[in-house]
């Protein structure tokens, strides 16, 4: 005859007990999940910087302007180790050249000069970067983008004639504006040395203002293709900003 071995049933309450511990068990793993995510989610950072620079023209481009001081500004934004950057460069290039157009009239004389001794200059140098390395307070961040160089100036032109004693002699008889215009790759490696972090919540939640200065070596190619003869080189230089970067905590 067959044995009967009674079973015990769960009760409500030890039930109840393993829905409980169960619960708890997924908001911890939960919790530190969300903890993890946390600490290795990357962070936006975003902000100005501003300063002076310097650069010198090599190739052809020499043989048409020379090198200047150049003031910056721009944006930066950053998301992890992910960089975009935004920089408006101005300056004044001083003229090594005073017909570019080389327009001559019948007698070879030159039939046009520059109006000023100087040109005016706007960049606009469109980047993205990667950190490759955090040393203490020094960040490096190598980038390349795309740059766009505008040239402008006036244009004395001018008519030859002899004055009372032989020599030749000219009067400027018109102007014209004159344009050149370049876009073409620029390369560069910001070195942000760090001063001090702020924090602050004047800005909604709790937020952290990073103050840095950059240090920039950079390169950019340029070519003028409508001067006679068309030229090219390369814009060599170096810019010191001051960058502010903030970050929501």
């Amino acid at each position: 005859m067959p044995t009967h071995i009674p079973t015990r049933s769960a009760s409500p309450r030890s039930c109840g007990v393993t829905l409980i511990t169960m619960k708890r068990f997924l908001t911890l793993t939960i919790a530190l999940v969300a903890l993890i995510c946390a600490a290795q989610k990357p962070k936006f950072d975003f902000g100005l910087q501003a300063g002076i620079g310097g650069y010198a023209t090599t190739g052809a481009l020499h043989n048409n302007f020379a090198g200047a001081v150049a003031f910056t500004g721009g944006l930066t934004a950053q998301y992890g180790n992910l960089r975009f950057k935004a920089d408006v460069t101005y300056s004044q290039p001083s003229f090594r050249n005073d017909n570019m157009w080389a327009r001559f009239d019948d007698n070879g004389h030159p039939a046009e000069i520059n109006a000023a001794s100087n040109a005016s200059m706007v960049g606009l140098a469109v980047q993205a970067g990667f950190s490759v390395a955090h040393i203490g307070r020094l960040t490096i961040t190598p980038a390349a983008g795309m740059f766009f160089g505008h040239y402008a100036w006036d244009i004395n032109q001018i008519q030859w004639s002899k004055d009372d004693a032989g020599k030749d002699m000219f009067e400027i008889v018109d102007k014209r504006h004159a344009a050149l215009g370049s876009v073409r790759w620029i390369a560069s490696i910001d070195f942000d040395i760090r001063l001090h972090d702020k924090y602050t919540d004047a800005f909604g939640p709790q937020q952290r203002l990073r103050s840095s200065i950059r240090v920039t070596p950079f390169v950019t190619r340029a070519a003028l293709r409508s001067t006679v003869p068309p030229v090219g080189g390369c814009l060599v230089g170096c810019a010191i900003t001051y960058s502010g970067l903030l970050r929501s905590l």
